[in-house]
């Protein structure tokens, strides 16, 4: 699913990006079952400093995998203290409802499981504004991209170290080559985000944004990430 939210832009170095979230926070979204998404981020977003993403890009391999009733789960191989000690780190998401004409859809989520990490804990509600236009197009579903998905905004919290976040966020596609992404996670040591997907094809994309902490006037960070989808 993504990098696994150490408080998203904590010191410069978390960022979730994923087949099935935006570049910082969960949606409601799956990966469809049968299909296996892998991808390649920095796990570094830091831009300034001896350690920053140029000196230290940090390289995190990421696999989701679409599984029956409902849900998904993947395995990450990220750093714990540095770029030379990677751990694997497990999630999962469970989609509670599925989203209709009148209501959003509603998933739960665990994210950071695995030594050396503190795990993460999610509630997340997505509506499609559009609904009805996507509706009408899901015959063409298996022609597209996984993060073709209309006009839509998200919501909702997660808890790390019994702190608890708010987060929101918005993904439009503006064309069937182009998504924008923006988000934001509430706390002073957390970032806005703004970006985009560039969709390559039906298998591959290019995901990239920056990132600004929420105590700074200035950019502090960018995620670029590659994906690919595997049907099984």
């Amino acid at each position: 699913m993504w990098r696994r939210l150490l408080l998203v832009g904590m010191l410069g170095r978390s960022a979730w990006a994923g087949p099935t979230g935006l570049t910082q926070i969960p949606t409601a979204d799956l990966v469809p079952y049968h299909q296996l998404q892998v991808m390649l981020q920095n796990g570094n977003t830091d831009i300034r400093g001896d350690n920053s993403l140029f000196h230290e890009p940090e390289p995190e391999p990421q696999a989701e995998a679409g599984l029956p009733w409902n849900a998904e789960g993947g395995l990450d191989l990220a750093p714990e203290d540095g770029p030379e000690d990677y751990r694997p780190i497990v999630n999962v998401k469970w989609r509670a409802l599925d989203e209709g004409y009148r209501w959003p859809a509603v998933a739960l989520g665990a994210e950071q499981l695995g030594v050396g990490f503190q795990p993460t804990t999610f509630l997340v509600v997505t509506r499609t504004l559009n609904y009805q236009q996507v509706q009408y197009q899901k015959f063409r579903a298996h022609h597209r991209n996984i993060k073709l998905r209309g006009f839509r905004v998200h919501a909702g919290t997660m808890e790390t170290s019994n702190v608890w976040r708010g987060f929101v966020g918005t993904d439009l596609e503006l064309s069937d080559h182009f998504v924008f992404y923006g988000d934001w996670i509430s706390g002073a040591r957390n970032s806005v985000s703004l970006g985009g997907v560039l969709v390559i094809d039906r298998a591959n994309s290019i995901t990239a944004a920056a990132l600004r902490a929420n105590d700074t006037d200035r950019v502090t960070g960018v995620v670029v990430m590659l994906t690919h989808t595997f049907d099984w």
